[in-house]
Order: structure tokens, then sequence, then C-alpha cells
């Protein structure tokens, strides 16, 4: 006869949310709420898997800077992401300077994979395209730099 197991506690619920990826203490928080546990308990169980070094807002903005340039993200769109997961904009800031990607390089590719065709697009379309860049997350110089470029380049 096989005994039933106890539901998990909270601290183990996180870690268990932990071990698939980084998370930031208001997403753990909020997953583990929406799980069923209470408030103050999800809170309780951040608040030690922090202590503990296992759970940290800095790798977590690090790890998903990492993710979202290799997605084709720019930095103005992550630093947004950032926000929402309420880490702070030094903290954005010193993880997306370690990141160190080449956001003019990863203009490019998400703009070439996206649109093959450059020869013959009028200033409207230009327009349209340039527009998408800026929604992905790239300031107006690089926008400018990738829509304005030769096709050849």
């Amino acid at each position: 006869m096989r005994k039933d197991k106890p539901p998990p506690t909270p601290r183990e619920r996180a870690l268990a949310l932990l071990a698939r990826r980084e998370h930031s203490a208001r997403e753990l928080q909020r997953k583990l709420v929406r799980k069923g546990v209470a408030g103050d308990d999800a809170k309780a169980a951040v608040g030690e898997l922090g202590e503990r070094a296992w759970q940290d807002d800095a790798r977590f903005a690090e790890s998903l800077v990492r993710r979202r340039a290799s997605d084709g993200y720019g930095p103005s769109r992550i630093r947004a992401e950032l926000a929402m997961h309420r880490i702070g904009r030094e903290a954005a800031s010193a993880a997306i300077a370690a990141a160190e990607p080449d956001w003019l390089g990863i203009a490019k590719r998400v703009f070439a994979a996206k649109y093959r065709d450059a020869a013959g697009v009028d200033a409207r379309e230009r327009q349209k395209r340039a527009a998408w860049l800026a929604a992905r997350g790239f300031d107006a110089a690089m926008v400018r730099a990738v829509t304005r470029a030769d096709p050849e380049d």
C-alpha cells in the first residue's frame, strides 16, 4: 500500500520553480500565490531562498537580458520587462552592461530575418519597418542605421 505524500511546502514549490529557470522574487511570489500558497507564506519562502542566494534578482536580470537579446530584443524593451519584474534601474543597467551584447548586430540580424527584400522600399514601408524595430526595443540611432543601411552591407 502506497502512502500519500504530504503536499509540498511553499519552499519546496519555490525551489521546484527555480530548478527550471531563474525567477525574480516578485514573479516567484506571484506564482506561489497562484498555486494556492498564502501570500505571507509565499513571501517568507521567497525571502528564505533569497537569504540563501538560491533566488537572486541580479542573477535573474542577467539571465533575462541574455535570453531576450538572443531572441532579438533591444535594450529598451528588455529594460521595460525588467521593470515589470520590479528590478530597479541601476540593477537593470548593470545587467544590460554586463551582458555586453552587440545591439546593432542584433538589430541587423532580426531585421534581415524579417525583411529579406530591401530593394525598392518606399518611405512608408521604411517607416513601418522602423516602427517594428523600435517596438522591439532598439533606439532611434540603431533603427536609422539598420533601415537606411545599404542592403549590400
